[in-house]
């Protein structure tokens, strides 16, 4: 008697967990593995399997030792957590056929790596990277603790068991352009039942009532900038200015998901709609702003018939600089309007 098939989610982002969604379906009996990059927001309206983000960044500076013990503990941790997700995925999967989806560049990613029926979905500009194939072949001891150092060779679609690789654009890297499908995310959610459209809004915790795009509406997406060394006063300035040059349209504010401030409290007098879900939402159940402007989100391409605003002012930081460039570029190759 054949097995059934059961799917396993290994994500990090909205982005991507709503493509999984489009691509997959909605199926209670699915497997999810999940961390903090699923804010707890969206991750309660999931049963899944919940892997801790074991960060570096609260390393101290100086001390030696602390260093070394503290890099020792993180990484104890890290295999700790794995062999447990090992042990839960044995007995959860056992009697299925297994296929499993998601992203293969996290370090709880193993199983993309070691079922045979394996597909990677995009999770943003780093699927459309020049890949080659790995220089070394790495240990399996060092696989069976998750530390897969090649990850960013294998982890985007060149590793031999993953069959497909997602993606959403046509620059496909040549080295798996032979594995990769471009979806068309609307297409996708044109096909869906009205019943699945409305639960995929649910999980993301949308409400329709709430988002109001009248009277000539300016989307200010924001991102975390502090992950690229800005400081918040810089980054309010930015928003500041923003909201100056738009002050006599309708602003509403959509916060990046891992964005922690406060924006009810930082503008009080301005919109602020829920930050967890995934901005390409808007797009797809037809709400668009007249214009939508950010520093350098990639997000801006989404909203085709809304007019583009890309934040011209100083930036001091050179990987800003790169990016918003970079996303100017890609703008223009969509022949989407962009305003001063």
């Amino acid at each position: 008697m054949e097995k059934k098939i059961k799917r396993i989610c290994v994500v990090d982002t909205v982005y991507t967990l709503l493509l999984y969604y489009l691509i997959c379906g909605i199926n209670k009996e699915d497997i999810f593995i999940l961390s903090g990059g699923v804010p707890k927001e969206i991750r309660k309206n999931i049963k899944h399997i919940y892997f801790p983000h074991f960060k570096h960044s609260d390393l101290p500076d100086s001390n030696l030792i602390l260093i070394t013990l503290k890099r020792f503990l993180i990484l104890t941790k890290r295999a700790y957590g794995i062999i447990k997700l090992r042990i839960l995925l044995f007995f959860k999967t056992r009697n299925y056929n297994i296929e499993v989806y998601g992203h293969g560049h996290l370090n709880f990613s193993f199983p993309l790596y070691e079922y045979e029926n394996s597909y990677i979905i995009e999770d943003g500009l780093g699927n459309y990277r020049d890949l080659a194939e790995p220089e070394y072949s790495q240990s399996r001891l060092l696989k069976f603790f998750g530390f897969y150092t090649n990850d960013l060779y294998e982890g985007f679609g060149t590793h031999k068991n993953i069959k497909k690789v997602y993606l959403t654009k046509n620059e496909i890297p040549k080295i798996i352009e032979n594995k990769t499908e471009v979806i068309d995310m609307h297409k996708l959610w044109k096909d869906l039942t009205e019943n699945e459209k409305n639960n995929i809004l649910e999980i993301f915790n949308i409400k329709l009532e709430d988002i109001n795009f009248n009277n000539e509406t300016v989307l200010i997406l924001t991102q975390p900038l502090a992950e690229d060394n800005v400081t918040l006063k810089e980054e309010l300035s930015i928003y500041n200015f923003l909201i100056e040059k738009f002050k006599d349209k309708n602003i509403i504010i959509k916060p990046h998901p891992r964005d922690p401030k406060n924006y009810n409290e930082i503008f009080p007098k301005i919109k602020i709609i829920d930050k967890y879900f995934p901005i390409e939402l808007l797009n797809l159940i037809g709400i668009e702003p007249d214009i939508a402007c950010s520093v350098v989100s990639t997000a801006l391409i989404n909203f085709k018939k809304s007019k583009i605003y890309v934040y011209d002012g100083e930036l001091k930081n050179e990987i800003l600089i790169t990016a918003r460039n970079d996303l100017i570029k890609l703008i223009k190759k969509e022949n989407m309007e962009i305003i001063k």
